[in-house]
């Protein structure tokens, strides 16, 4: 009996290590896809492919273009210092997306009506000439276009309702100073409204004062609706500076700190190009591109936003010269 038993138990044993053994084997194995890949190794990255990777890099910290925003123009009879506001209140949008380097205006003494040919044409080769003496690739020029103001009083009743309202239109169109080109027009209507109950209506605001605070509020709506188009081509505008000033084997360029470049950036530089113009019309057609003379790089800052380069390659820059980042 005690032979059975031990025979029995060996059995047992035997078909437990042939289990052990065949999960063994199974964990062990892996799939054709798993050698398939190990045989073939990295894929070759695609010409597109590699240059998203440096894009991610540069796209942390994008350089930012400089710009210059103009008073608006009041198209309407409505009057009031809605130019200013109007100004103001783009330029506060546009700090607060960051996107743009803006400059300080207090020396530009030229406003958006003095580059209209008419409501719906802008000279941009007037507005080219002078982007380029304020030194910025971008002007943006901006036209209030309607103005609509209602007030609602009740005179029944001790404590009386009051009620104003306020509609702008806007236009915002930006001009890229390199191409001499309109580049993209915004367009936005913005609303404002404020109530009231007064007692026997001694609280009753001025008239006019009411109307241009709802103005100026209705302005900064419609300028807020008015920025998704802009941002696209702001966005899709490559950046450019110049070369300001050539000693020795420095140069000096009109772009720094405040613009997001850093040290160690190397700066391509070509000539300025030449403006091209219809022989038949004289229309102006646009600029063409410059020859590439070579490289600079970013060793440090100065003043506000300026920069201190080196030659890194090439040779014969002169003031002027435009320069891109590499």
């Amino acid at each position: 009996m005690r032979s059975m038993g031990n025979l029995k138990f060996f059995r047992s044993l035997n078909g437990g290590v042939f289990l052990i053994v065949l999960a063994g084997l199974t964990a062990c194995s892996r799939s054709s896809g798993y050698r398939r890949d190990l045989d073939t190794g990295p894929r070759t990255q695609s010409p597109q492919e590699r240059e998203r990777v440096v894009e991610s890099v540069r796209n942390m910290s994008p350089l930012r273009k400089r710009a210059v925003v103009l008073p608006f123009w009041n198209d309407t009879p409505v009057k009031g210092r809605f130019e200013v506001q109007g100004k103001n209140a783009l330029r506060e949008l546009l700090l607060e997306q960051n996107r743009l380097n803006l400059v300080d205006e207090r020396d530009v003494t030229l406003r958006s009506q003095d580059f209209f040919l008419d409501a719906d044409k802008v000279n941009v080769n007037h507005v080219a000439e002078n982007g380029k003496k304020w030194g910025v690739s971008l002007v943006v020029l901006g036209r209030i276009t309607k103005i609509a103001f209602r007030r609602k009083d009740d005179d029944v009743g001790i404590l009386r309702p009051s009620a104003a309202k306020a509609a702008a239109s806007v236009e915002i169109r930006l001009v890229d100073v390199a191409q001499a080109k309109e580049i993209a027009l915004g367009e936005g209507a913005g609303l404002s409204e404020t109530s009231s109950l007064n007692l026997f209506g001694e609280g009753e605001a001025d008239t006019e004062t009411t109307r241009n605070d709802l103005v100026a509020e209705a302005l900064r709506d419609g300028i807020r609706k008015a920025m998704p188009a802009l941002n696209k081509e702001i966005d899709r505008i490559q950046w450019r500076g110049r070369i300001a000033k050539v000693r020795g084997n420095r140069l000096y360029v009109n772009a720094g700190r405040a613009t997001g470049l850093q040290v160690g950036d190397i700066l391509k530089v070509t000539s300025q190009g030449s403006d091209i113009f219809d022989p038949e019309t004289g229309l102006f057609l646009g600029r063409s591109a410059g020859d590439l003379k070579g490289t600079l790089e970013v060793i440090e800052f100065f003043g506000e936003d300026g920069a201190i380069t080196r030659i890194h390659s090439g040779a014969n820059f002169l003031e002027g010269d435009v320069i891109q980042l590499y």
